[in-house]
């Protein structure tokens, strides 16, 4: 595993980075182990600036061997700063590819699109007229991207409340579900395709809160909530009585990647970001900034900014929170959905 300075500004949660290096004391004394890992954790502070906050921004990625080449060279113009961080990404994320994927294990874009329910057509947002594409994730500004493009499309969306903004994408035709497979290909590989992404945990985490943890008479408690108790619980003990943080990342652990829910799927299942070729790859820790950025380098008219967050959204933002969760997980259970998220996490660089 791969731990580069800063390249996750946490401080518990960063304890994954930590795992492979103090392997051999824990065989040794798990006990020393674990409080080593959290004295160095503790020390790690997330320092809130305006500035770009990833480690992609503060650092051009030239190679994937870990050389570093400085951003003094970049000018002062945003636009061109910019222009620069999307070309790194971009680079990373090919040279990523190649390392992972040869070229037999690589998916075709016609088979990215016919993989049941990892298909991209399942998140893939259009302007045909425009000829720009986004795969859109859960948990990454998926219903305000979506309000965007239906502005695109010229469909007033301000006032759509969230939870029917997805169906209205689909009643507009705005996705790729309505064309057949060669039709949609032929777009991808034609069209200036955009995405973003945020770091894995932080999606898993936020998924937790928003979709189980606050609705006991919710739908993902009835279909997940309850059946974590149940399935963590044996017949002789019953240990939990609440979906619990630490239940939720087990139950993850525990599945098939290939079966995970839109909230927590993989970027590489539903994305497919070694077959499709993404121009813009965007990051939510800057989300606004870098999606204003990007609607301007497409020259989208019509539309003054990306959409904020919404002010009746009255959870605290994730990021200031996931200490006090990660904080609960033993660190061989934050490397074990490190695993989960591997190929994630490397092709984006949030190593």
């Amino acid at each position: 595993m791969v731990c580069l300075k800063n390249s996750y500004p946490s401080t518990l949660v960063f304890g994954a980075c930590f795992i492979a290096t103090f392997l051999i004391l824990y065989i040794q004394n798990p006990d020393g182990y674990a409080n080593k890992v959290r004295l160095v954790l503790s020390l790690k502070k997330h320092e809130n600036t305006t500035a770009v906050p990833d480690l992609a921004l503060r650092v051009i990625k030239t190679e994937l061997n870990g050389q570093r080449q400085n951003l003094s060279f970049l000018t002062e113009d945003k636009s061109t700063y910019y222009e620069q961080i999307f070309t790194s990404r971009k680079r990373w994320l090919e040279n990523a590819c190649r390392k992972l994927y040869n070229n037999t294990q690589r998916q075709s874009i016609a088979q990215a699109l016919t993989d049941g329910a990892n298909s991209t057509k399942n998140g893939y947002l259009l302007d045909k007229t425009r000829q720009i594409g986004i795969c859109t994730m859960a948990k990454v500004a998926c219903t305000n991207w979506k309000r965007v493009f239906l502005a695109m499309n010229n469909v007033n969306a301000s006032k759509i409340p969230g939870p029917s903004i997805h169906g209205t994408v689909i009643n507009y035709g705005i996705t790729l579900n309505k064309y057949s497979v060669s039709e949609a290909a032929t777009m991808l590989r034609n069209f200036t395709n955009v995405i973003f992404v945020r770091h894995p945990f932080d999606r898993v985490l936020s998924a937790y809160r928003d979709k189980i943890e606050p609705k006991p008479d919710g739908h993902y408690w009835k279909g997940y909530g309850e059946s974590l108790v149940k399935k963590y619980n044996t017949k002789n003990e019953s240990v939990y009585t609440y979906p619990s943080f630490e239940l939720f990342v087990r139950h993850i652990v525990d599945s098939d990647v290939r079966s995970y829910n839109p909230h927590w799927q993989r970027y590489v299942d539903r994305c497919h970001p070694c077959s499709i070729s993404y121009q813009f790859i965007g990051h939510q820790e800057n989300l606004n900034e870098e999606a204003n950025m990007v609607l301007h380098k497409l020259d989208i008219s019509g539309i003054d900014e990306f959409p904020k967050r919404n002010k009746f959204y009255k959870m605290a933002p994730t990021n200031e929170l996931r200490d006090s969760y990660f904080s609960q997980l033993k660190p061989e259970l934050v490397q074990q959905l490190y695993n989960k998220y591997f190929e994630d996490f490397y092709l984006f660089g949030y190593i």
